[in-house]
């Protein structure tokens, strides 16, 4: 994995420990102060507006300059300076009180503990005094083991999780921040749907104004900005990139499945399907999306993603999806895994490579093989599941973990699922 020197995760940590033994009653942590409200901005305050086009105006450039001279290390570098500007200090986010409510995977059977080819480890209801919390949508498991989710209204959450790596303790937030640095959280954040982690660089796709932008957390934390991922030399639109695919992408329907490999490769799903299939784009971060891979044949929509490297190297992947149908008892989730293949396209870029970039764009993925993993109505389960994070376990299993959205309404839950999948047996 390269590495551009970004601070850990760790860091931001406030630990607050006070957490339920299974059975017990659920655990609860509390801020050690009120939480603080994030500040206010006029959202046509002109002054700012420009200041924000600037700021992204001069992240651009540098991230052109990049591309231009080949190097993915001055490209991930213009990401990172955009996020987290020279003179913008590094801010802690505000702890909140959380509460995290033991659930059995089937309420009608609480003994079972298998469904499909997946094992149920744990799971918890979420919920907080604070009105902040909630509509998460997209979920990682970071390397110190804690986890970090998105709001759909603009939000970051970091949740702790005990020494056991499956109990909640402690729960941090933040607003996403713009490029000028002021508050996203509400309309501006409004449609944050995918999440994914690379060091301490958080990506973070949105539908409605579909993009992809970086928030460097772990370089500062709280203040990070969102830089706008540059596709090419020419900054392909994620919209454009829809169209040249000649798939149709309504305002609700975008890039919610993310995901990206340790050397930078950025997996992007479309949550809307095209006849009996989801589309799929796995191209390098810096190159434009190709939305030509297919899965998840006759599965409901698309709602999320995670990346693990593949058995075979070489830059192969497993990959972990999430789909539900939308709305009441059909927004049952499919947990799938698809194998993928990365292989040079000889037919790219014919010749002799002029750098590292030109090398990485002929680079591509096809399916070699997927498999169901589970259907969560066999347990009656029907929250609404669209983050998904997975981790590789010492012992070859891989740890999924699965949040739910609950729509900022008192009748869903925020729930927070964990399964383990078996080490292959070939």
């Amino acid at each position: 994995m390269r590495s551009i020197h970004l601070a850990s995760l760790a860091s931001l940590a406030l630990l607050a420990t006070g957490c339920a033994s299974p059975g017990s009653a659920p655990a609860v942590v509390a801020s050690a102060e009120a939480p603080v409200a994030d500040e206010r901005v006029t959202v046509n305050a002109p002054q700012r507006a420009d200041e924000a086009a600037q700021e992204n105006r001069v992240v651009v450039s540098a991230m052109r300059t990049a591309l231009r001279t080949s190097s993915l290390d001055a490209y991930l570098k213009a990401l990172s300076d955009g996020s987290c500007p020279r003179g913008v200090a590094s801010r802690a986010a505000d702890t909140i009180d959380i509460t995290a409510a033991p659930v059995a995977l089937n309420p009608a059977n609480p003994a079972q503990r298998k469904i499909g080819v997946i094992s149920y480890v744990t799971g918890y209801e979420l919920n907080s005094m604070d009105p902040r919390f909630g509509g998460l949508s997209g979920i990682e498991v970071l390397d110190d083991g804690n986890l970090l989710a998105i709001s759909d209204k603009g939000y970051f959450v970091w949740i702790d999780m005990d020494r056991d790596g499956v109990r909640p303790t402690a729960a941090r937030l933040s607003t996403m921040r713009d490029a000028g640095g002021q508050p996203m959280a509400g309309i501006a954040g409004d449609g944050a749907e995918g999440l994914a982690v690379n060091g301490g660089m958080a990506l973070v796709s949105f539908e409605g104004n579909h993009r992809v932008l970086a928030f460097d957390v772990g370089r500062c934390a709280a203040a990070a900005r969102g830089t706008p991922i540059v596709f090419d030399s020419f900054g392909l639109p994620l919209s454009e990139a829809f169209e040249e695919s000649r798939i149709t992408v309504g305002e609700n329907d975008g890039s919610e499945p993310l995901a990206v490999t340790q050397d930078w490769y950025l997996f992007m799903g479309i949550e809307k399907k095209s006849g009996r299939i989801n589309s799929l784009s796995a191209r390098p971060i810096e190159a434009e999306p190709d939305f030509d891979l297919r899965v998840g044949v006759d599965a409901p929509e698309f709602a999320g993603i995670d990346v693990l490297p593949g058995s075979k190297g070489n830059g192969s992947a497993r990959a972990f999806l999430v789909h539900r149908a939308p709305g009441g008892k059909d927004g049952a989730a499919r947990i799938m895994q698809t194998d993928l293949h990365r292989y040079e396209d000889q037919t790219r870029g014919r010749g002799i490579s002029r750098g590292e970039m030109e090398a990485r764009a002929k680079q591509r993925y096809s399916e070699t093989g997927w498999r169901e993993l589970a259907q969560l109505d066999q347990a009656g389960l029907f929250d609404k599941f669209e983050g998904i994070a997975a981790k590789e376990l010492s012992d070859g299993r891989v740890r999924l973990y699965l949040i739910s959205d609950d729509d900022y309404s008192d009748s869903n839950r925020t729930t927070l699922m964990i399964f383990d999948v078996p080490k292959p047996t070939r």
